[in-house]
């Protein structure tokens, strides 16, 4: 076998999310959609940042630099949706922030089928040419969530080109993106359309991909074929496990309660060693999927000599499979290859994917034991989470708005549904500091926020027996919230205070590739002393490049919108004469070039 085997998953072997979402050099991003089981909410705002910013950027550096995530977002209000699993959104911890407003529109949550779970982890990213050819779409299939969790994940990485013919291998791509009815703005559309003429590049040493989606409508779900297995899935059951057949699985690796608490399990069971565990993050939602510390799903067989690779986001369970009763929404995708060239599944002092070389150093034996009273609480407690979730989300509840001064009264309605196995639960608006508890019939007091902390995202908080605690956000319909506008309105006011601020604002909504490290320091800078001494963009030179570009001229119509709303210090010196090049700009461009595209 040849040293190629031993590297398929190789730990060297790295896919980074955020320069995965990068546009690639002379393309322009069209449209983006993600699918999620949880998410936070910073973590969501560094995806738009790497979208249109064409720069990764960490959670923390959001909360220091907003103006990075407020450009980001409106460059691509009507060209990003992420789905997340209703009621799924994690409470954020620390300090809380008006940024999360900006996701209202780009976050949908999706009703799960009955006792079952929306549990798919792709991206799908279109990508317009700047210069004239084809245009190509990105797709990123994985085992992580939308979250700062740090488990350990594996993920495919398919770029492709949009061609004449129909695309076949697609179709299941294509069903899922349906079925979640994307096709709400006009990018969106494109993207599905672009999807079912989308050839991928070969991956060296794989046959072409096959896709497996599993969602009400499907009927077609993945099934692993003959062959020796081993299998890599964080969660497993009785029901999962018969399914794959446990006689020929040569290897579990799971963890370990869920090992503990098999009726019949295969020959041999590894878990994460303690070597091979993610460094804790005190931060982290302690949901049971991150804590985990594994969130790799790879189904691996042999047959003759070809292997196969199914990964993706089922887990080896009855639900995640479909093999009985409720069915989760998945995606897999397998590739098929000749062993000797991709590996096999190895392990024992055997080059492949368990092997030395492959994910071999991260596992070790299981030490079989019996399930403890405590980890079958907690399991039940997690179940009750997950079904009062499901139930507040399916209450349909409301939030009603009324304006008070200069803020926002905030009022919650709807019949609490019964949640067992929750002792109590509370509620408020997630820019919130302090929860309101409920029970029964509302409508309840919110108390009161400013506009820019208005949000129809709210934090549920629960409890449960033994002292157990858990939160989740859901977004509400709401009545009485300003329009749009004027919430914008009141965000810039909290974060353009300084000159620097807004020249670097300006920049980033119309270069191609802003200076985020420079839209950092202006904003740490302004914030120490209420000015900045950073060096201001050349905005006219930026305003002419955005201007002659592709999509210049909707970026300039949306700014030009923007700093409409911008409460200026018009006696400051540099924003009178900013102001002053905005009027005399637009005015030499016309109002009809400045809506359209420039010949």
């Amino acid at each position: 076998m040849s040293r190629q085997s031993d590297t398929t998953f190789a730990l060297s072997h790295r896919v980074d999310f955020g320069e995965a979402l990068t546009p690639p050099e002379g393309y322009r991003l069209e449209a983006a959609l993600g699918t999620t089981f949880s998410m936070d909410f910073l973590t969501a705002l560094t995806v738009p940042v790497s979208l249109a910013l064409r720069s990764g950027v960490q959670r923390d550096e959001l909360l220091a630099s907003p103006l990075a995530a407020l450009a980001a977002m409106r460059r691509l209000e009507d060209r990003v949706a992420i789905c997340v699993e209703a009621g799924n959104i994690h409470a954020p911890g620390g300090k809380r922030t008006p940024l999360v407003t900006l996701l209202e529109g780009m976050v949908t949550e999706i009703a799960p089928p009955k006792g079952a779970s929306f549990h798919p982890k792709l991206w799908l990213l279109r990508f317009a040419p700047e210069a004239g050819g084809p245009m190509r779409q990105r797709l990123i299939i994985m085992s992580r969530n939308l979250t700062r969790d740090r488990s350990r994940d594996v993920a495919l990485r398919l770029e492709g080109e949009e061609q004449d013919k129909r695309q076949q291998v697609n179709a299941p791509l294509v069903g899922l993106v349906d079925w979640l009815g994307f096709r709400r703005t006009k990018p969106l559309k494109g993207l599905r359309d672009g999807l079912d003429h989308v050839k991928w590049e070969n991956i060296p040493g794989f046959a072409r991909p096959l896709f497996h989606a599993h969602y009400p409508e499907t009927r077609a779900l993945w099934r692993p074929g003959a062959g020796r297995m081993a299998v890599i899935s964080p969660f497993c059951d009785d029901g999962g496990l018969a399914m794959l057949e446990p006689g020929r699985i040569c290897a579990l690796v799971a963890c370990d309660d869920w090992l503990a608490g098999l009726s019949t399990r295969p020959v041999r069971c590894l878990t994460l060693g303690d070597h091979g565990l993610p460094e804790p993050d005190p931060e982290a939602v302690a949901t049971p999927e991150d804590r985990a510390g594994l969130h790799a799903k790879l189904f691996i067989v042999e047959e003759g000599d070809q292997t196969r690779i199914t990964l993706g986001s089922g887990n080896a369970t009855a639900a995640g499979l479909g093999a009985n009763g409720p069915r989760n929404v998945e995606i897999f995708v397998t590739l098929r290859g000749e062993t000797a060239t991709v590996g096999g599944i190895g392990g024992d002092g055997n080059p492949g994917i368990l092997g030395e070389e492959g994910l071999g150093p991260l596992m070790q034996d299981w030490t079989p034991r019996e399930l403890q009273s405590e980890e079958k609480a907690a399991r039940d407690f997690d179940r009750a989470v997950r079904d009062a979730r499901h139930a507040i989300f399916a209450a349909r509840p409301e939030l009603t708005f009324a304006p008070v001064e200069e803020r926002l009264t905030v009022s919650l309605a709807m019949t609490l549904p019964p949640l067992p196995g929750i002792f109590s639960v509370s509620a408020r608006l997630v820019t919130q500091t302090d929860p309101v508890q409920i029970s029964g019939e509302g409508p309840w007091s919110l108390t009161s926020v400013s506009l820019a902390n208005a949000t129809t995202f709210v934090q549920f908080d629960l409890s449960g027996p033994d002292g157990a605690t858990a939160a989740f956000v859901t977004k509400i319909d709401a009545e009485g919230l300003p329009a749009g506008d004027a919430r914008l309105e009141a965000l810039l006011s909290d974060m353009v205070k300084t000159p620097e601020q807004l020249l670097a604002f300006v920049a980033a909504m119309l270069e191609r590739q802003p200076d985020i490290d420079g839209m950092m320091r202006a904003t740490a800078d302004g914030a120490a002393s209420g000015q900045s001494r950073a060096p201001a963009p050349p905005v006219l030179e930026t305003l002419l490049a955005a201007y002659l570009s592709e999509d210049g001229a909707a970026r300039i119509k949306d700014l030009d919108r923007v700093v409409g709303l911008m409460k200026l210090d018009e006696k400051e010196e540099t924003m009178a004469a900013f102001l002053r090049l905005w009027a005399e700009f637009k005015a030499a461009i016309g109002p009809k070039r400045r809506g359209r595209k420039v010949a």
